[in-house]
């Protein structure tokens, strides 16, 4: 959960970079993309781009530079810095990590002032992004067209397309539970009272995360059932987690698997859950229509959408493309948010309102 800044943010905004992760929302993607044919995933020709594509590569490698903000994990910024530099050389990719809300806010500033920053972003925040889709420049390269991408939810509305799908949900202490739970029925396990960490932030996210409990575990009594529990409440991932490594909490229903598994790999008592249906949040790339450098931009959302970019990005997580390696699972293995009723507000606002009176919040 550590943030590294490989360029920092304009002094002007005066932003200050948290470890959490704010939530949006996209269409339930339908089927799994095992189900298309592998072509789409190899390296043959057409992929590589037509004349008018090496021309925008050639541009890009003159500009030199692609300026990239993201809410994504560090872990996983860092891999597709190196992937990219493997492939291209000749651009430098800026990274910056920030979360969601302050990413909006941002990119808010940049568009109004003129002033340089972000060419492209990879985050979660959809409201923002249907906001502002007219201001996006939508991808130009070829490996963007695969037919994975072309289904709906994956790409809205020809700008802004999923590249990461990260599993969300149940996660426990490996030193105080000895029988690992199955789903999410264990949140409301007697056993459990006072030891459960739920997700408190009123938005998109928290509503389409209380959604998919209610819809698949019993409707609101079971809410009822956990909040009989004396359940503790936290705002974003990164205190949920501290919590769950310390052993202030024993379960929890709000840890990615990137998250986790970070965690595990430095020895920490915790593990994730892969429950059936899996809940997940996806993050969408776009290229900002007052790029500095658009045409590096055209180039790392391409590289973005190509096996070796999703591999970079999505390790412990999940890809739109079948059979990329360090993933674990297929798209149709999870349940993705709803991006129509994510820029909903009143949607949003009734179910938060809701969920907050069952929990007396």
């Amino acid at each position: 959960m550590h943030q590294k800044l490989s360029q920092p943010i304009t002094r002007r905004m005066g932003l200050s970079i948290i470890a959490s992760v704010v939530l949006g929302g996209a269409l339930a993607a339908c089927g799994s993309s095992s189900g298309d044919s592998g072509d789409t995933t190899t390296a043959d020709p057409g992929l590589e781009g037509d004349a008018r594509w090496k021309e925008t590569i050639a541009a890009a490698e003159r500009e030199g530079v692609v300026v990239f903000y993201s809410s994504a994990p560090q872990t996983a910024i860092d891999r597709l810095q190196k992937a990219f530099k493997d492939k291209y050389p000749k651009i430098d990719m800026q990274p910056t990590r920030v979360t969601g809300l302050e990413l909006a806010t941002a990119l808010e500033n940049e568009r109004h002032s003129g002033g340089s920053g972000a060419d492209i972003a990879l985050h979660d925040m959809v409201p923002f992004q249907y906001d502002n889709l007219a201001n996006f420049t939508p991808p130009t390269g070829p490996n963007p067209q695969r037919a994975e991408f072309k289904r709906e939810g994956i790409t809205l509305k020809g700008v802004s397309q999923m590249h990461n799908i990260v599993p969300f949900g149940l996660a426990y202490n490996t030193s105080l539970v000895h029988t690992p739970p199955t789903d999410f029925t264990a949140l409301a396990d007697p056993s459990f009272a006072g030891q459960v960490g739920l997700f408190d932030f009123a938005s998109p996210g928290s509503a389409d995360l209380y959604g998919f409990l209610v819809q698949h575990y019993g409707g609101e009594d079971f809410l009822r059932r956990v909040a009989a529990g004396k359940p503790q409440f936290y705002p974003s991932v990164a205190p949920t987690l501290q919590a769950l490594t310390s052993g202030e909490i024993a379960i929890t229903d709000y840890a990615s698997s990137v998250a986790v598994q970070d965690l595990v790999d430095q020895g920490a008592p915790v593990k994730f859950v892969p429950t059936k249906p899996q809940w997940a949040i996806q993050f969408y790339t776009y290229i900002v229509g007052w790029a500095k450098h658009p045409n590096a931009a055209q180039v790392l959302y391409d590289f973005m959408a190509t096996p070796a970019g999703q591999q970079a990005i999505n390790k412990d997580a999940i890809s739109v493309l079948p059979n990329i390696p360090g993933t674990v699972g297929q798209i149709g293995d999870v349940q993705t948010m709803n991006v129509e009723n994510a820029i909903n507000a009143n949607t949003v606002n009734a179910a938060n309102a809701r969920w907050r009176a069952i929990f007396g919040r």
